[in-house]
């Protein structure tokens, strides 16, 4: 019995109702079996036998944790090639893609399997010349034969093969061009020496498509299609669009589809038959294993984690559960140092992927990296919840250093209305220290072991990764610092540096312009200097170019060569790639640019014709709330934010009864149940939220203020003080205590 197969998922029904019509002609007498991998696909039954994958003896659950859907329905194949070809009065199976299309018996790959155990066809049989795609490289990377087709005699040393690929594609059926793997092809072509005898199949009518269709005569004659003369058995439609029959793929630009061509003619026919079959309303239907049982999408970060973990022996065979779930945000041990904030696993994974420049063995390169992941989850291939997630682990790190030491003051604490505090911050301190920076110095004990005597190491810390973070507000500084910071920009490029460790030495000086002084909330007296450089209009080159343009396009060779900017069209493609990610890619915030930038008319088009993933918009706080508490933990935050917003001052996060929430631009009164040596650095935090109010209390036990003297610095930030009592609070004093 002749087997012939594909497999699928619900998405490509259409596409193998398609090819099962097509055998159910040219090879009424073989079996046909489509192999649905997500799920029942009752409509085909009545074309061919519809078994699940599951049934083939893959590690299919696992495999849909860390595969994606391409990788998954590769993966799956030599399984089904082995159980074919061992069943009881098997002769032969063959594997079809399901967007091929069969013309004809399938007569010369039978004469093929009499000449050899396992008949291929090569991609090539010429050489791709030119620098169109596909091109020769682009084939090395994908391997000698196109695994579209692939057909095999059921023998002992076919069935061993079969065995073989199915262990290389249990953890390395993966597209990953920079190791060499491209699904299951790859490995075939190892398959000459693990078999007596290979028939490579080069008839020009077996498997036709866009890689070897140049230089091939296609034709339609009163006996059926031909190529270069010879009957075509069946098309490999590979990339193919119905909803645009004029492109044959969208993977190459080397052949062109010609209205009225014989080529024309047959993209036509399959698309109508695409169509006719349900295609509309079958690629709408979701992949079944894209997202975990809550409705989050399972991004390619978890899928790479989820498999190292597998090939570890970790077992995924329950699938893609609530446990992986919380498994791939949780801290990841083969990423702890000691001392150091824990990054997650999808954090690693995405750490390992993309070569950020920073290094995850010292504190400040994880912190960096925490607050980069944070701002730009999204465009690294994780998600809003995996931030959350880093971010969580990042606060109980905090939570652990927040160990109030009110002696790093050294003056007398301000003890007018706590109205003016933030005003007293602002003012000059004795030792030269910005009071707002020992405001966080007093709550932190990693800054005071850090920055004891440093002080323009300290304000660097504060202006990069701090005030990045919204834990400090460089508004807060005196006037004083800002003038000298003006006109000796050093701290600025050190600040740019803790807040994007490795960095190189432009994309340094282009964040600290524009990027962390957006993303940081730098006054402009700060960020003047820094951009003038880099505004200019670009020499012999029209707007909107600038200086800032030029230096990242003449620090690297690739570019000159991808965009020489010899004419308009190489000036638009290389503002493409700025917008699209070159400026994201040196730390360029877009909306720092100029306005004369940021509204030239090719830069707005530019960007209408670039298509990606924009992280989401940063909130504004407008709205007014009666109240905000601020706790410490999250333990209390969950259980105060049940009927009212709070802020959780470990991690830096707004809570409401239905989840995390915006900052309020207003607050009338803000209850801090923090410990008082605490409140002045929480005050800082709130401010460089943007909130505002127009009273403060501190809320302790009886213990805690009775404690109080006139030296606590954190009543200067408070009205009253208010003490817990059953069913609510009552007043104790006001916040000045009277000298002793």
């Amino acid at each position: 019995m002749d087997v012939i197969f594909t497999i699928v998922s619900r998405n490509y029904a259409a596409q193998a109702a398609t090819l099962m019509e097509s055998l159910a002609v040219a090879e009424p007498k073989a079996r046909r079996i489509v192999v649905a991998t997500d799920g029942p696909i009752p409509a085909l039954g009545k074309l061919a036998e519809v078994i699940d994958a599951r049934e083939f003896g893959a590690p299919y659950a696992a495999m849909s944790v860390y595969y994606d859907a391409l990788e998954l329905n590769t993966a799956v194949k030599p399984y089904v090639f082995k159980t074919l070809l061992a069943a009881p009065g098997a002769t032969s199976a063959t594997y079809l893609d399901p967007d091929i299309y069969v013309f004809n018996p399938l007569d010369r790959v039978r004469q093929g399997l009499a000449e050899g155990q396992l008949a291929l066809t090569p991609h090539l049989t010429r050489p791709l010349l030119g620098r169109a795609m596909p091109n020769d490289h682009a084939i090395l990377r994908s391997g000698a034969f196109n695994l579209g087709f692939c057909a095999a005699r059921a023998e002992t040393r076919t069935i061993d093969l079969m065995a073989w690929w199915a262990d290389r594609c249990e953890f390395d059926c993966r597209v990953d061009l920079a190791n060499g793997l491209f699904t299951d092809q790859r490995w075939m072509d190892l398959s000459p020496g693990f078999v007596d005898s290979l028939a490579v199949l080069r008839h020009p009518g077996l498997n036709l498509a866009y890689w070897n269709l140049e230089g091939r005569t296609l034709k339609r004659a009163k006996a059926g299609w031909t190529v270069d003369g010879e009957p075509l058995d069946f098309f490999h439609y590979s990339g193919f669009d119905p909803a645009r029959p004029d492109v044959l793929s969208k993977h190459q630009d080397r052949v062109r589809v010609t209205a009225g061509s014989p080529l024309a003619d047959l993209l036509k026919d399959y698309a109508a038959a695409m169509l006719r079959n349900g295609h509309e309303t079958s690629r709408a239907v979701p992949y079944a294993h894209l997202c975990f049982p809550s409705g989050r999408l399972v991004t390619g970060a978890m899928r790479r984690r989820a498999l190292r973990a597998a090939r570890d022996g970790k077992d995924f065979s329950a699938g893609l559960t609530a446990a992986v779930e919380a498994w791939v945000d949780a801290p990841d041990p083969e990423a702890a140092a000691a001392g150091l904030p824990d990054v997650t696993r999808v954090m690693d994974q995405v750490w390992r992927d993309i070569p950020t420049g920073f290094q995850l063995d010292t504190e400040v390169g994880r912190v960096g990296f925490h607050q980069f992941f944070a701002e730009h989850a999204m465009t690294l291939g994780a998600d809003a919840t995996a931030a959350a997630a880093g971010q969580a682990v990042l606060a109980a790190w905090r939570t652990g250093l927040r160990e109030p030491d009110a002696s790093v003051w050294g003056e007398a604490p301000w003890q007018g209305p706590a109205s003016a505090a933030l005003d007293w911050l602002r003012q000059p301190s004795a030792d030269g220290t910005p009071r707002a920076a020992k405001a966080l110095l007093a709550a932190r004990g990693d800054l005071r072991g850090k920055f004891a005597g440093d002080t323009p190491g300290l304000i660097a810390w504060c202006l990069g990764a701090e005030a990045a973070a919204g834990r400090f507000a460089p508004d807060l500084l005196p006037d004083a610092i800002i003038e000298g910071l003006a006109r000796d920009p050093a701290p600025l490029l050190a600040a740019a540096r803790l807040a994007e460790p490795g960095a190189s030495d432009l994309k340094r000086r282009l964040s600290a312009g524009f990027g962390v002084a957006a993303r940081a909330g730098w006054p402009a007296a700060l960020t003047e200097a820094l951009r003038a450089p880099f505004l200019v209009p670009a020499a012999a080159q029209p707007a909107p170019l600038i200086g800032l343009f030029m230096e990242i396009w003449q620090s690297r060779v690739d570019l000159q060569k991808h965009f020489p900017l010899r004419n308009s069209t190489e000036r638009f493609r290389y503002l493409r790639w700025l917008v699209g990610g070159g400026l994201a890619e040196y730390g360029v915030e877009f909306d720092a640019l100029p306005a004369s930038v940021r509204l030239h008319p090719q830069v707005q088009l530019a960007r209408l014709t670039v298509r990606q993933r924009q992280p989401a918009a940063r909130p504004v706080a407008e709205r007014r709330v009666a109240e905000l508490w601020v706790v410490e933990g999250a333990d209390l935050a969950k259980e105060a934010a049940a009927d009212r917003l709070v802020y959780e001052a470990a991690s830096g996060r707004f809570l409401g009864p239905s989840g995390p929430a915006a900052a309020p631009a207003q607050a009338d009164l803000v209850r801090f149940l923090t410990h008082p040596d605490l409140i002045p650095a929480d005050t800082v935090a709130l401010h460089s939220r943007g909130v505002r109010w127009a009273r403060a209390v501190g809320v302790w036990d009886d213990a805690t203020a009775a404690a109080l003297t006139a030296d606590t610095v954190g009543l200067g930030f408070v009205d009253e003080v208010w003490a817990s009592a059953a069913g609510g609070f009552r007043p104790v004093r006001a916040s000045i205590p009277a000298a002793a």
